[in-house]
Formats: structure tokens, sequence, C-alpha cells
């Protein structure tokens, strides 16, 4: 089953290239194996990303105005601070994607003054919470990779 995060905004990042100068200049340790120059309009599918060592990449799924409109119809809280005219759907499978996700998701709202959807629990952060909210599901996360690898039988 894949769980899904969006980030909705009144602009959106250019490239991958400038996705990963956010995601440097917040210091995150993760990685976007795409082209640079890519735009993320043109994301369509599996965006390979590296996470502390880690394959943490996700489907990506840019949308119009229109997209932004169907899901804040969905989803009340999500109004809140728009209208918003830019969508970014992010689906992931695994425990090391939800760090990738929530760090790209996070990064990706603050530096386009929008929020950062998570989906699965319905959690909404603010692009002045992002980089303290990502920061916390890293180290959440670091804690529970660091806890499965304990306990897996030494061969």
């Amino acid at each position: 089953m894949s769980l899904s995060a969006y980030v909705l905004s009144t602009r959106s990042l250019e490239t991958i290239g400038e996705w990963q100068a956010a995601v440097d200049a917040l210091g995150f340790k993760l990685t976007f194996e795409g082209q640079a120059d890519e735009r993320i309009e043109d994301l369509f599918g599996h965006l390979p990303v590296v996470w502390q060592g880690h394959e943490a990449g996700f489907e990506c799924l840019p949308g119009d105005e229109d997209a932004a409109q169907d899901f804040v119809e969905d989803e009340e809280a999500a109004r809140l601070g728009g209208p918003w005219t830019q969508i970014l759907e992010i689906s992931y499978v695994g425990l090391a994607n939800i760090a990738g996700v929530a760090i790209a998701g996070a990064v990706y709202a603050h530096a386009t003054g929008g929020i950062f959807w998570e989906g699965e629990e319905g959690v909404r952060v603010s692009a002045e919470e992002a980089v303290a909210y990502a920061r916390r599901i890293e180290t959440d996360i670091l804690a529970a990779l660091a806890n499965e690898n304990a306990e897996q039988p030494s061969a």
C-alpha cells in the first residue's frame, strides 16, 4: 500500500536543482538523483532520492490550479492559507521513504511559502513549521531504522 503527501502553494520550484539547493541550504542529507535541470512540472513518476545512505525516493505528480482546487474541496483544512494554485502529490512506500518525503515535501513547502499535507495522518504543516517538522520526522525514522536493524538476527 502506498501513502501520499501533498504540497500546496502559490508558486512552484522550477527544477530539481532548485529543490536540491533548498534542501542543502537547510542542511538535510537528502540527495535527488535526477538531473539538476529537470523541470519539476515534468515529473510524473519515480524520483530517486538518497537519504542517510538509504533509498528514499518517491513518485511525484505535480498539478496546476485545477488540481489544487480539487484537493482543497476534498480536504477542508487545506483551505487555510490559500487560495492555492499549485499542488505536488508525493506517493511513497517504506520506512526510509517516509523521511525522504517529509524532508523533500517540507523543504518544498518552506521554499514556496506553501503547506505540507501528510495524507495518512492528515497532518498540515505551514511553511514556517516545515523545517522543524522534517527534522522531527528525520529523527524518528533514524531511531526506527536503528531499532529495526538491532532486531535483525546477525548472520
